[in-house]
């Protein structure tokens, strides 16, 4: 891919338009006196047509360089974010939010056997069904980790019964890969492995003041993987926050030892089951 233009070649299409709107600023304004002669009139007319050709030039420039950022950011976060004028209030949102967290199993050994050309091809159908699946619930897409994915609920705008939606998609993903599934061979099926957990996370831009990512951290985010690494196949784990919020909506089951901090404590954690209500 070509790189796209950096600011500077923008802001050098800016200052030659800002030259050619001075010079036809400085005819009309009167500094010719009288009508103006054949050479003011030509002069005129060449920077009117330089003007257009520099805002068409600068117009198409804005356009590679939105179609490329607006694949970079979820959409729901892009909006958010374009309509509020200080979106990066320092330090981040501080915030309640339900982080999910996926990964396909067995897909590191696909990649030793799949020629490139086929494995990314094949990835991408699988990120498509968490994607679809966490949008569609009103989450936001931090990232695609090789064939993980990061996935959050609740920030930065509000987002009611987020808990609940978290897990919603994950089962939705669940259940979409069956249609996948139908679609390949039998030795490219791989099942999304799944954790779920909800508590307080700074939400901002974090980087350095040339890079950055709008990200999730805190621990919410790092029990949410560790959930998702103890899950079995084609299974969803969530903690028992999230079970205490959904008790009478959902089905799961205890396994009440869990290790935690390199296993000095355990903690409960469910398996989930299934929704009480039917879901759409």
């Amino acid at each position: 891919m070509e790189p796209v233009e950096s600011p500077s070649e923008i802001q050098r299409f800016l200052d030659l338009l800002g030259d050619q709107l001075e010079q036809i600023g400085r005819v009309i304004s009167g500094e010719h006196p009288g009508n103006p002669s054949p050479d003011q009139r030509s002069s005129l007319f060449a920077a009117l047509t330089a003007s257009r050709e520099l805002l068409e030039h600068l117009r198409a420039h804005i356009q590679r360089e939105q179609a490329l950022l607006h694949r970079l950011l979820d959409p729901h976060l892009r909006a958010h974010l374009a309509r509020h004028p200080d979106p990066w209030p320092e330090g981040g949102i501080r915030r309640e939010v339900t982080v999910l967290f996926a990964d396909l199993q067995g897909f590191s050994e696909l990649c030793d056997r799949l020629p490139l050309e086929d494995l990314i091809p094949l990835l991408n159908r699988y990120l498509q069904v968490a994607w679809e699946a966490i949008r569609r619930e009103g989450g936001v897409v931090d990232r695609f980790m090789g064939d993980a994915v990061l996935g959050w609920f609740n920030a930065p705008f509000d987002l009611p019964d987020h808990p609940y939606r978290a897990l919603r998609a994950a089962w939705q993903m669940q259940q979409n890969l069956a249609f996948l599934h139908a679609t390949l061979p039998l030795e490219h099926r791989r099942r999304y492995r799944i954790g779920i957990h909800i508590g307080e996370a700074i939400i901002g831009p974090i980087g350095t003041p040339d890079y950055w990512t709008y990200t999730v951290v805190g621990s919410v985010a790092n029990y949410a993987r560790r959930l998702q690494e103890a899950a079995p196949p084609g299974h969803i784990m969530i903690s028992r926050a999230v079970f205490e919020r959904l008790r009478d909506r959902i089905e799961a089951r205890a396994l009440p030892v869990f290790p935690v901090r390199g296993g000095a404590q355990v903690a409960p954690v469910y398996r989930f089951l299934g929704f009480r209500e039917e879901q759409p």
